[in-house]
């Protein structure tokens, strides 16, 4: 699929401009901080950690984002394995909203 491509390139992008935090902890730490933008979920991200970003998100009320790659494909493209990741930037959420769509 050429957008799952456009997705990780943008995603390596994003991480490049700094603007992408991994991992479940410091995810969580920004959306409780406000900084993260949206939160984006591995297509095979565990239930147990969907859930509880999820309730979190609901609290905090941060969109997130089921993105259709595997924590491979991902950490292929931004160097770092991670099936929770924080988008802390209004733009690139946009733009990884529009990429899904």
């Amino acid at each position: 699929m050429p957008n799952e491509q456009r997705l990780l390139g943008f995603l390596g992008l994003c991480r490049r401009a700094g603007k992408l935090i991994f991992g479940f902890d410091m995810t969580v730490e920004a959306m409780r901080k406000g900084t993260a933008d949206s939160v984006l979920l591995s297509g095979d991200c565990s239930e147990r950690t969907a859930r509880n970003i999820k309730r979190i998100a609901e609290e905090t009320g941060t969109e997130i984002l089921i993105l259709p790659l595997s924590m491979d494909e991902i950490g292929y493209a931004v160097a770092k394995r991670a099936g929770v990741l924080a988008v802390c930037d209004s733009g690139f959420s946009k733009k990884i909203k529009e990429l899904l769509e």
